[in-house]
């Protein structure tokens, strides 16, 4: 987490830095200035900065390779606590309310409703 803050800290006194002397030796000002030294500060800093990158690249992997190990071991206990007959309705896709309602059809013995404004009577053609 330090070797995070650090970077940090370094890339914002870098990018001020040559904001300052954009704005000093450049008629650059306001965001035209900024958006120069945004970039000739990354260019800078991705060869000044190389060690403190690798550190705080480092640092992410330990904090995100923890939050993994986390969900792993809480998915790992919930397994552990699913009934059997689960696993299969899971094999299929399908939850508990997806497996009952593949058996019902749907319309099965509903009556239509009254019509509605726009409504048309549908008749039926058959010869």
């Amino acid at each position: 987490m330090r070797g995070i803050a650090l970077y940090t800290l370094l890339r914002l006194a870098l990018l001020a830095g040559v904001w300052f002397l954009v704005q000093l030796v450049t008629p650059m000002r306001g965001l035209l200035a900024l958006a120069a030294a945004l970039v000739i500060s990354g260019v800078i800093s991705f060869a000044l900065l190389n060690r403190s990158r690798d550190t705080a690249s480092t640092g992410l992997f330990r904090i995100f390779g923890g939050i993994n190990e986390r969900i792993e071991r809480s998915r790992t206990a919930e397994d552990h606590l699913v009934p059997d007959a689960a696993p299969e309705a899971a094999a299929d896709g399908l939850g508990e309310g997806d497996a009952q309602s593949q058996e019902e059809a749907v319309g099965q013995g509903e009556q239509p409703g009254p019509l509605e404004d726009g409504d048309q009577v549908a008749t039926d053609r058959s010869p």
